[in-house]
């Protein structure tokens, strides 16, 4: 039995916009990696999203992982310079996947 994973996704209205997604992933690695998490912080205040980042003051806040969600894709890593590159790797994974 053949089971769609993207009937969930659009039933809650969370399926990838997939050009943006593609967008997106281009004009990250152009950036060097030190510009890309900055990037993506205009992307989410743009296009909507979230993130559990830390507090750009010292010793405010400190999440044990750091987290971000745009266009429905979302990724976790243990350091703030981890997170793009895992960000990145889960956004081409979906589109990977609505290729399929």
């Amino acid at each position: 039995m053949a089971v769609d994973c993207a009937t969930p996704l659009r039933l809650m209205g969370d399926e990838p916009d997939t050009a943006a997604l593609a967008e997106l992933i281009d004009a990250l690695a152009a950036l060097p990696a030190d510009q890309r998490l900055e990037a993506l912080k205009r992307a989410v205040v743009r296009h909507g999203g979230r993130w559990d980042l830390p507090s750009e003051l010292p010793g405010i806040y400190r999440p044990a992982l750091v987290s971000l969600q745009v266009y429905g894709v979302h990724a976790m890593a243990e350091t703030l310079e981890e997170l793009p590159r895992n960000w990145m790797r889960a956004a081409q994974n979906v589109l990977a996947a609505r290729e399929t």
